[in-house]
Order: structure tokens, then sequence, then C-alpha cells
């Protein structure tokens, strides 16, 4: 547990989750400015889905009452053979110990999760603060899955040849679909044969449940779940190291590719990477495919009109131009294709929708608008 809030040395960037939790009942409830972009990929106020999130955040308002904190123990409060000095004594360490564990109990983060969201915060009182608040600094979509994370690959079963679950580490020459977007095995698959051309793509599966941890607008915080799934990537990519591998990053594997990459060294000379409606850091892990000497060549970023990745471009803008000028130089139709992709990047990050999105959060921080208000405002009617 943390024992010192995370929002401590940016409280400016705090504002009033919606207007409900502005404090005229229970606590007020605020988010920090930063979380808009990630919000807005995940939550959509105009469905079901979205309004119970939004409710279910909104309940932090009863959470965590500091009155509720035990006396300290120390004695009895008042024993007839103690002096009125010793029990003044008494009385101020009951006092100072009182206010460090309402300090302490104030400061530790905690985290809400429901059929629905996972919710980290703290509740503190901040100079302004007419009360002790509740104070948001994470927000998970949590989603659901039947479904292991890992690699899958085509096995003969009893009823046939069926996707499955998979030990074998060997991917000397094959495709890989590493996919954070498919609800399934099954449907990623079925995805890797249209994108790839061949139905004897491996897939290695990304569950929502931990997709979701994955961010675009900021760092990502990762439950065990998606560290074990890192390292069972990471112990892929160091195994094949000297193998033929070509891989397609989709959606939020990109965030677990990334994640996979910060704990790898050596060479992945024999390695293709292509990606498509990538979600995340792309600037960083192309970065990182370079020092890595990875193939990364043609067309090898593709969109498909998605929103988080069209917000990826937007914010991760100049980070991936910056990159595409450091790849080896191109020769021949490459130089086409290169300067091609550079154009096409430069033009999608452009697209004022996305901008305007990705700037609501510095907007937020001199606006009035609630956090709510301005994902209502942002995804329209």
């Amino acid at each position: 547990m943390a024992l010192s809030p995370r929002h401590i040395d940016d409280i400016g960037g705090y504002i009033y989750f919606s207007p409900l939790s502005r404090g005229a009942s229970g606590k007020p409830v605020k988010i920090h400015t930063n979380l808009f972009v990630d919000f807005f990929c995940a939550i959509n106020p105009n469905t079901n889905e979205g309004q119970t999130i939004i409710r279910d955040i909104e309940s932090l308002r009863a959470k965590m009452a500091t009155d509720s904190l035990p006396k300290p123990a120390m004695g009895p409060l008042d024993c007839p053979r103690d002096s009125a000095r010793h029990r003044e004594q008494l009385n101020r360490a009951r006092k100072l110990q009182r206010a460090m564990m309402e300090d302490q109990h104030m400061r530790r983060e905690r985290v809400h999760t429901t059929r629905n969201a996972r919710i980290y915060y703290h509740i503190n009182q901040q100079p302004g603060d007419r009360v002790p608040t509740v104070y948001i600094s994470e927000v998970q979509v949590v989603g659901t899955s039947d479904h292991e994370g890992g690699l899958y690959e085509l096995k003969r079963g009893r009823r046939g040849v069926e996707l499955q679950k998979t030990s074998n580490s060997v991917l000397s020459d094959r495709d890989v679909f590493l996919t954070g977007s498919s609800d399934n095995p099954k449907e990623a698959h079925r995805e890797a044969t249209i994108l790839n051309n061949s139905t004897n793509s491996l897939v290695f599966f990304v569950p929502q449940t931990i997709g979701s941890q994955f961010r675009i607008g900021k760092t990502s915080r990762m439950n065990s779940d998606a560290k074990n799934l890192t390292k069972e990537l990471t112990r892929l990519l160091r195994e094949n190291q000297d193998n033929r591998v070509s891989w397609l990053v989709e959606g939020k594997g990109l965030g677990l590719l990334k994640s996979a990459l910060n704990n790898l060294n050596g060479s992945l000379s024999k390695h293709r990477f292509k990606f498509t409606d990538a979600q995340g850091k792309l600037g960083d892990v192309i970065q990182k495919l370079s020092q890595l000497n990875a193939t990364l060549d043609g067309e090898f970023i593709s969109y498909s009109g998605n929103r988080p990745a069209l917000l990826t471009f937007t914010l991760q803008k100049n980070k991936i131009l910056d990159q595409l000028d450091k790849l080896p130089a191109s020769i021949g139709y490459e130089k086409i294709t290169r300067r091609y992709l550079k154009e096409q990047i430069g033009v999608l990050s452009e697209i004022s929708s996305a901008k305007n999105t990705a700037g609501q959060a510095s907007s937020l921080r001199v606006g009035t608008k609630t956090m709510v208000e301005a994902l209502i405002a942002a995804h329209g009617v």
C-alpha cells in the first residue's frame, strides 16, 4: 500500500468527477485530468455499461469516513492514581497518535472493485477542500474473459483441428498475431487468418481483463496477472531471438509488447514487426525495437479507423516521426513507402476531433467542467 498519495505532486490536476460528486451529499469525488484520454477510450457515457461505471465511481462518496477510526489504546482514560500532569501528558500523546493514525488512514491507497471497474483512490483533505475528499488516480474497466492469456495454436484433437493453448515455445518461421482487441482466441485467429492471409498463424492472446491495464495517455499500472503474461511474452522473445518470426501487433497488444521489451536485451534482428490499430506508446516501442535491431520495413503501421489508435497517433506523433527518421536509411521503393507512412501519420495526428480529445487534459485544469460533463461532450449525443 502507498503511504504517500501519488497526487500530492500535482494536486492542481484534479477536478470534480461529476455534478453529483461536488460534495452536496457525501464526500466530494475528484479525478485527475491526465486520466481523460484513457477514460474516453474505455467508457462511453451514452451506453448502459458506461452509465453503470459512472454510478460505480460516484458511489465512492460513501466510502471510508475518517470518524470511524478506533481510538488509540493507551490505558484507562482516567486513572484515579495518575497525577494531573501525567494525565495531561497522556492526553497529548493520544492526540498525537490519533492525528498520525488519521493521516495514515487518509493517505493509504485503496482499491474499489465492482463488476465493471477497478478504481484506485485516496481520501485526503487538501487546501481548499471543505471536507475529506476522494481523489481518484486510476480507473480500469475490468472486462471479462473465460480464456487464459498466452500463446495459442491449431492442434489436432478429438473433434478435429482446434485452437488450443500451447506450451510450444519454438516460433521459427511462424507468424504470430499479438492482440488485446479480440474477445477470445478463436476470434483472434479468424482475424489473423484475414490479416496474414494464412490459416497457420499463432495467436498470443491478451484477455480484456489484462488489456484494460495498458494505457494510452499515462503510465500503465499492472497487476500480477499482467506481469505474469509479460514474463511469458518476454520468455518467448528471448528463446526465439535466433529464429525468424513475423509479429503482427494489434490494439492493446502493444502495451504488453512494450512491457516485455523492457526486460529484453540482445538482438531481434531476425524478427519482423508490423502494427495495426496499435494503442499505447507506439513511438517508445519503435525506439526499443530499433535498439534491438528488429526489422521495421514497408507499411509496418496500419490504421482502420479505430478511435483509440487515432489518439495514439495524436499523442505520440512527434515520437513516432522522430523514430521513423532514425530507422536505417531506406532505398528504392522503401524510400517512397517510408515517406508515405510519415505523411499518413502526420495527417491522422491532425484530425480535429482527436486533437480536441487529446487536449482535454490541459483545458479541464483551468475550466469548470467535471470529468463526466467533458466525457459526454467529447462522445457527443
